[in-house]
């Protein structure tokens, strides 16, 4: 099945000239001229994939990310289209959860290039979200659950982020300092007492609804991991 990609951008040559570009690449094409536009569509259509102008009038597209992340579909990918050396509107853009970003004007080839990444990258995603079981524990990453015999432990998020992460690279030996900066982001002030807190907790948990297996195990003086071969 083709992927369908929303080209947002107020200027109709520029949404000319993206479609050309993708055209060839069996893409399904669908456009949106302003801000207002895209979150009309995304409530009543399906997107694999959104390329975004940030300066548009009225509501931009710093606006229409933070709608999406925060209200409306937290998972498609977005790449946004900026100006050349705009480099304060991709970082924030990045903050608030753009996938990637390309720079106007650019070259077809890296255009295409850059969406084929995104959407690999959000098909591998995607796929974990599936729940699965592991030593008799039942991940719902979708909604942030795991449960044990039907009866759902009662994980904080960040909880579940750690535990996530930990049982999906089975046999990979995370530091504390590793897990700090993928779980609160580098400019987190708080130390590595922060990760051994919430794997006691997430421990304690498990035990709380009487389940009694070893498995994330504390790998002395480096950090924390998920044996391999545990399922």
């Amino acid at each position: 099945m083709s992927n369908r990609i929303l080209l947002v951008d107020d200027e109709q040559e520029m949404r000319k000239l993206l479609r050309v570009c993708l055209s060839p690449y069996s893409f399904v094409i669908d456009e949106a001229s302003n801000g207002e536009e895209v979150l009309d569509k995304i409530i009543t259509e399906s997107y694999d994939l959104i390329l975004l102008d940030i300066m548009m009038p009225e509501l931009d597209g710093f606006e229409v990310l933070k709608t999406l992340r925060e209200h409306l579909d937290n998972q498609i990918p977005v790449i946004l289209l900026t100006a050349l050396g705009d480099t304060e509107r991709i970082i924030e853009g990045l903050k608030i959860g753009a996938d990637d970003y390309i720079v106007k004007p650019f070259e077809p080839k890296e255009l295409v290039a850059r969406v084929e990444s995104v959407l690999r990258r959000a098909k591998h995603s995607k796929s974990k979200l599936e729940s699965f079981v592991v030593k008799s524990l039942s991940f719902q990453p979708k909604n942030y659950i795991v449960s044990y015999n039907n009866k759902a432990i009662p994980l904080t998020k960040k909880e579940f982020q750690i535990f996530y992460r930990l049982v999906s690279n089975k046999g990979r030996v995370y530091s504390r300092d590793h897990l700090l900066e993928l779980e609160w982001g580098i400019e987190y002030e708080g130390d590595t007492r922060t990760v051994d807190t919430h794997v006691k907790n997430i421990r304690e948990k498990l035990k709380g609804v009487g389940y009694e297996n070893t498995i994330i195990e504390t790998v002395w003086g480096i950090g924390y991991k998920v044996p391999e071969g545990t399922d």
